[in-house]
């Protein structure tokens, strides 16, 4: 008796423990069943260029969640085939600290996407072919636009990537690009050290940060041949610390003096000891390394010394719209270097005339085309700037390699661009294979008079005559514009 007890504890037991285990399996995912992701892991939804976000003002960040949020299907093609559409993907960051720049270059790469699609597509081995953008909003954080990029390329599929705007940015997600072998034109960032890293499939479509005060010394010196002194202030940053680098060595070259090399911190409050360094030096030409907020402080306090200078010049500030708005009269005879603006005149008529192939919208197509888009995404009718024009050089950039190359395979494409010389909206086109470069862009000069940003230099796209020299302070204070 005592046996047959044992026996049925021993069954009841074994009962109990396979009931545990079946219960148990009831409760997990089939095979292959996606599991949860925590949320820094999932990438923002994808939204191709036809389908825009919510509509924001141009100075509200974009939501991070736009409407479109079916996963693309799109798979590479075999090497050497044209697929049915051409995917290029960007973790632009339309977010963070530097949402107001890259709201601007998406929608001057979108504006570009929809004319080409609008005219059919691109041409890829003799078919046309549709092109999508698919952007993901990388919030101004390197490593997530380092996921994104990832993701873009390796679940995406995209054939060819926009580096996110912000040279920290670009050049964090660059070693990916070149890791798997995919294309990235680079948009928004201009730092020198990106195209030092030897990177074969990362190329830049405008001038680096070192250029930027090239055409303007050039024209100062073919202005004025009696000018002579330089000062040079520059923000604590990468960029500004190349630009001012830039600006001392070429200065140096064209046989001038730099009298003042004088650098000031990342957040400055106070300007005034660097200022009065300039004061004391007297300088023909101020140059100021600068974004945009401490771009305003050294203005200000230029005029609240009465440093005046025969031309006083500043890297980024002066292209922002509010800086006229924030300063005033005081805006009035900076000038200022862009990589391009609605004023510039690269036309059809010009590239036949250089010799050089035309491709993509004209100036006029594009404003078009960019405000239809500011409209539909941010709520108004706005005129681009350089930040667009720049994104939009990417994508088209791209594309026609794609069109000579007869293909989407990276390796075909630089090779096509490698040849390459042909002109846009933006600027013409001539890569170096030496450090993948546009070598044959170059920065225009604007300067503001009578509260508007005129594009003075060079002389064969300037829209007006350069106002020279400077007016003085005193003569601004007492409402006098520059004309």
């Amino acid at each position: 008796m005592a046996g047959s007890k044992t026996l049925l504890g021993v069954i009841a037991a074994v009962v109990v423990i396979v009931l545990g285990v079946v219960a148990w399996m009831a409760t997990q995912p089939p095979a292959g069943a996606p599991t949860a992701t925590s949320p820094a892991q999932i990438p923002s939804p994808t939204s191709p260029a036809q389908t825009p976000t919510t509509a924001q003002t141009p100075q509200t960040p974009l939501p991070t969640t736009p409407t479109a949020t079916q996963s693309p299907t799109t798979t590479q093609p075999p090497a050497g085939k044209c697929p049915d559409e051409i995917v290029i993907g960007t973790p632009m960051p339309i977010s963070g600290r530097y949402a107001a720049e890259a709201q601007y270059s998406l929608w001057g790469a979108l504006a570009v996407v929809n004319w080409i699609n609008d005219k059919g597509g691109v041409d890829c081995g003799g078919k046309k072919v549709k092109v999508k953008l698919l952007y993901r909003d990388s919030e101004s954080k390197l490593e997530l636009a380092q996921s994104l990029t990832e993701s873009l390329i390796t679940r995406d599929k995209v054939h060819f990537l926009l580096s996110p705007y912000g040279s920290d940015l670009a050049l964090g997600v660059s070693p990916i690009a070149e890791k798997y072998g995919v294309l990235m034109a680079v948009v928004g960032a201009s730092s020198d050290r990106i195209f030092q890293q030897g990177f074969k499939y990362v190329v830049g479509v405008a001038a680096v940060a070192s250029q930027y005060m090239v055409p303007m010394l050039d024209m100062a010196v073919k202005t004025d041949p009696a000018v002579k002194r330089v000062a040079i202030l520059y923000r604590d940053s990468e960029f500004n610390i190349m630009v001012a680098e830039g600006a001392k060595k070429y200065a140096e070259k064209l046989g001038l003096q730099v009298v003042v090399y004088e650098k000031y911190p990342a957040s400055p409050q106070d300007l005034t000891p660097q200022i009065l360094k300039v004061k004391q030096a007297a300088p023909d030409i101020v140059i100021v390394a600068s974004h945009f907020a401490d771009g305003q402080l050294a203005v200000r306090q230029l005029a609240e010394q009465k440093v005046d200078a025969k031309l006083i010049a500043l890297s980024v500030a002066p292209l922002v719209p509010d800086f006229y708005k924030a300063l005033q009269t005081k805006a009035e005879c900076v000038v200022g270097p862009s990589h391009w603006e609605p004023g510039v005149n690269y036309t059809p008529e010009l590239a036949k005339q250089r010799g050089v192939e035309w491709f993509g919208p004209t100036k006029e197509e594009f404003v078009q085309y960019f405000r239809q888009v500011a409209k539909q995404m941010g709520g108004q009718e706005v005129d681009p700037g350089y930040h667009a024009g720049w994104a939009a050089q990417g994508v088209l950039t791209i594309l026609y390699g794609v069109q000579k190359a007869g293909t989407v395979e990276s390796d075909k494409v630089l090779e096509a661009l490698n040849k390459a010389r042909f002109t846009t909206f933006f600027s013409e086109f001539k890569l170096d294979p030496a450090n993948n470069l546009n070598v044959a862009h170059s920065m225009v000069v604007i300067q503001w008079q009578g509260g508007n940003r005129v594009v003075v230099w060079p002389a064969e796209v300037a829209e007006g005559k350069l106002a020279y020299p400077s007016l003085s302070w005193d003569q601004k204070a007492a409402g006098q514009l520059c004309k």
